[in-house]
């Protein structure tokens, strides 16, 4: 009876964990150039992330007032792509992007996520580095 319910969890766990295994390689996804993309065609069929820059230019706003078509490039090569979404506020020409989807039967990379970078918004403008804990000197005034 000891040695029925031994097998039975283990077949229960070895299930569960295949599973977890499973569910956790269809939900990897990993991050490709535009010119990696372009050369493999397992991953033009397939749910993938393609990074780049905003081609400058190619923003053209959808006439719906939601969504954006634009070209993403490496510098050399580069793919269309459509998001029918909000684009971020960090989203402009020659910016940084990375756009998740599957390209469609006309070559157009169909987004369904779209991340903007702009790491120039994030660093202080005019500012002085100052190490840690030390705040700079005050100014002098002359009396």
């Amino acid at each position: 009876m000891r040695r029925r319910f031994l097998v039975g969890g283990a077949i229960i766990l070895g299930g569960i964990g295949a599973l977890i295994v499973y569910s956790f390689n269809q939900n990897l996804v990993y991050d490709h150039s535009v010119g990696e993309f372009l050369d493999d065609p397992v991953l033009q069929r397939s749910n993938c992330r393609v990074y780049g820059k905003v081609q400058a230019g190619s923003i053209t706003r959808d006439p719906d007032g939601i969504g954006v078509f634009f070209a993403v490039t490496d510098g050399v090569r580069s793919v269309e792509v459509r998001y029918a979404r909000e684009v971020p506020d960090t989203f402009k020409e020659s910016g940084d992007v990375v756009v998740e989807g599957t390209l469609d039967g006309n070559g157009v990379f169909m987004a369904h996520n779209l991340l903007a970078k702009c790491p120039s918004k994030y660093e202080g403008e005019g500012m002085a580095e100052e190490p840690y804990g030390e705040s700079p000197a005050p100014a002098e005034t002359g009396a």
